[in-house]
């Protein structure tokens, strides 16, 4: 049971971070966009940045909540497989953090 779940976290966590990509590239293309020299002929509502504060929040209490799991010893599952798992949580985690939005959204 606990395995099924890490494996639906981890899905969540990429999908996740899919998702916060995408949002980063709206931006982006966004900014490229912009003209600053000139006024918007209107403006629309945009939700970018709370979107991405959300999808940031999800992943890191989805984060949390893996770690939290695999590091449970009571929790019956192999090692090798317990092993595997952190290795792919690591890999999610090393892209998250490649994104750099820690320093966006963290109180420093």
């Amino acid at each position: 049971m606990a395995q099924m779940n890490l494996e639906a976290g981890l899905r969540s966590l990429r999908e996740s971070l899919r998702q916060m990509k995408a949002l980063l590239a709206w931006e982006q293309l966004k900014k490229a966009e912009s003209r600053p020299h000139q006024s918007p002929a209107f403006c629309i509502y945009d939700p970018t940045e709370t979107d991405l504060r959300n999808e940031y929040s999800f992943f890191l209490s989805t984060l949390v909540q893996i770690h939290h799991l695999l590091n449970d010893s009571t929790i019956n599952i192999p090692a090798a497989k317990r092993e595997a798992l952190r290795l792919r949580l690591a890999k999610v985690e090393q892209e998250m953090n490649s994104l750099d939005l820690h320093q966006r959204f963290c109180i420093q």
